[in-house]
C-alpha cells in the first residue's frame, strides 16, 4: 500500500512541475505586454486632453481601455505616474513629427494639426501648459529646453541667430510657437476659422516669415537697428532747413 501511495505521490509531483521558460512566456498574461501600456496611455491622454487631470480619473481611463484600474496601477505606479508618462509621450510623438514634417515650411503645422491623433496630443499640451501645476511647469521647460537646444544645434537644416541670452531667447521663441494652441478659441473667433487646423493654416505662413525675416521693416529715423546687423545705415546727424549741419 505504502509503494502504491508513493507512486501516486511521485506521478502527482511530476504534472505539477512549474512550465519551463519558454511555456512561461507563452502563458503570460496579455495584460502586462507593452501594447497594454500603450493602450493605457492612448486612454489617458485622450482622458486628459477632453476632461483634464483633475476631473480625470484612474477607474474612467482604465475603463476606455479596457483594463482594470489595479493594471493602471501595476504599469504606471499612480496617477502622477500614469501622467508623467503621458507628458513624456506626448512630448517625444510632437516634436518627432514637427522634424517629420520640417520640409513642408508653412504647410507643417497644418499637417500636424490636421492629424486626428496629433489633434489630441496638442489639446493635452495645451491642457498640461494651462495646469498651474509642477506638471505644466515641467512641461514648459521641456519645450523651452527644446528650442534651447534648436538655437544651438540647429533643426532639420534651419539654424537660428545666436544670442547673449540663448534661455530668454528660447523662452520668447517658445511663447510665440505655443500661443497659437492656448489662444486656439480666440483666434477661431477672430479669424473665422472653424478649428485648430485652419487657424494654423492661416497662420503658418505669417509665422514662418516671422522666423526667417523679423516684424520690422524700419525703424526710426537715428535708432539704432534692433536686429544688430553690421549692414545696417550709421544714424545720420540732423541737419537745419538751409542743408547745413546744425551747430
Amino acid at each position: 500500500m505504502r509503494l502504491i501511495l508513493n507512486m501516486r505521490s511521485t506521478h502527482d509531483d511530476s504534472n505539477s512541475k512549474k512550465p519551463s521558460a519558454p511555456e512561461a512566456k507563452r502563458t503570460r498574461s496579455p495584460n502586462a505586454s507593452p501594447e497594454t501600456a500603450e493602450k493605457i496611455l492612448t486612454a489617458a491622454i485622450a482622458a486628459f486632453a477632453e476632461h483634464g487631470f483633475t476631473k480625470s480619473t484612474i477607474r474612467g481611463i482604465a475603463s476606455a481601455a479596457g483594463v482594470s484600474p489595479g493594471l493602471v496601477i501595476h504599469h504606471f505606479g499612480s496617477k502622477e505616474g500614469l501622467r508623467t508618462a503621458c507628458d513624456d509621450h506626448v512630448f517625444t510623438a510632437i516634436t518627432e513629427s514637427k522634424a517629420k514634417h520640417a520640409e513642408y515650411a508653412a504647410h507643417a503645422m497644418q499637417m500636424i494639426f490636421s492629424d486626428p491623433g496629433m489633434s489630441t496630443k496638442i489639446d493635452y499640451l495645451m491642457k498640461s501648459l494651462l495646469d498651474p501645476s509642477e506638471h505644466g511647469q515641467r512641461y514648459f521647460e521641456h519645450y523651452v529646453d527644446l528650442v534651447e537646444d534648436y538655437i544651438a544645434h540647429g533643426f532639420a537644416g534651419y539654424s537660428f541667430r545666436q544670442s547673449d541670452d540663448p534661455r530668454g531667447q528660447a523662452a520668447t521663441i517658445a511663447v510665440l510657437a505655443l500661443s497659437p494652441s492656448i489662444l486656439a478659441q480666440r483666434l477661431q473667433i477672430s479669424l473665422g476659422t472653424a478649428d485648430t487646423a485652419e487657424t494654423m493654416t492661416r497662420l503658418a505662413p505669417h509665422l514662418l516669415d516671422l522666423y526667417l525675416n523679423g516684424v520690422l521693416s524700419a525703424t526710426p529715423e537715428g535708432e539704432p537697428d534692433p536686429s544688430g546687423s553690421p549692414d545696417s545705415p550709421e544714424p545720420t546727424e540732423p541737419t537745419d532747413s538751409s542743408g547745413g549741419d546744425q551747430p
